[in-house]
């Protein structure tokens, strides 16, 4: 067997997929210096001249690495706010599942995304349009709670901003002591939802367990 022949040959199977997720990965380790030609040809274990079966040139490879962030980080949120058949306490309850499900929602793909926006503009205008359609979307289901106007604006902002905050911060906190709090989070954001007195295993079924079989991850 010819040297490289190995490698030759797993080049020759990789999808632009495979590289958009190798990319993807490396901006979430590294931040934007990870965005690299070589640094991604690197990961995958092949050359860089494997890249050029697939892309014309590295700049088609980040636009769908953006297009992928807004498409996969943001589609169990469309799904559930663009729900019609849901109402307004079932859509925030699904939101919360989302929230802490790592499967359907990446935070840190989110802070990656943020971080390269500092240095790229079409990079801030695709997270600007992303974060406004989120904002929206809570405001139109505050507005669905009967909040008018600025107060819906505003709480779908408080809701949105608290939650960025929180990963942005990165507080080590484990999924008891964050269920903990989520009912008084709740009263701040949308009263009236999740009792205070509410038990850790009720609130459990009340965001996971009872929404399992018609919830957002079979979509």
């Amino acid at each position: 067997m010819e040297p490289g022949q190995p490698n030759k040959r797993k080049a020759q199977k990789l999808t632009r997929e495979d590289w958009v997720d190798a990319a993807r990965q490396l901006l979430i380790s590294e931040g934007v210096q990870g965005l690299s030609l070589r640094r991604v040809a690197s990961s995958l274990n092949v050359t860089t001249g494997a890249f050029y079966w697939l892309y014309g040139n590295f700049d088609e490879l980040l636009d769908q690495l953006r297009e992928h962030w807004k498409t996969e980080n943001s589609r169990h949120f469309n799904l559930v706010f663009d729900d019609e058949t849901l109402d307004c306490r079932e859509k925030y309850l699904r939101y919360l599942q989302i929230l802490f499900d790592t499967t359907l929602y990446d935070p840190t793909y989110d802070g990656a995304i943020r971080d390269w926006a500092r240095s790229s503009a079409e990079t801030n205008r695709l997270l600007q349009e992303v974060e406004q359609r989120r904002i929206d979307q809570l405001q139109s289901m505050y507005e669905s709670f009967g909040y008018k106007g600025t107060a819906a604006l505003v709480h779908a902002q408080l809701a949105y901003f608290h939650q960025v905050g929180y990963y942005a911060v990165g507080a080590p906190e484990t999924l008891e002591e964050r269920l903990a709090k989520i009912p008084y989070y709740a009263e701040l954001v949308c009263p009236g939802i999740i009792p205070l007195d509410i038990t850790p295993d009720d609130l459990k079924r009340l965001i996971f367990e009872d929404r399992t079989s018609k919830t957002i991850m079979s979509a």
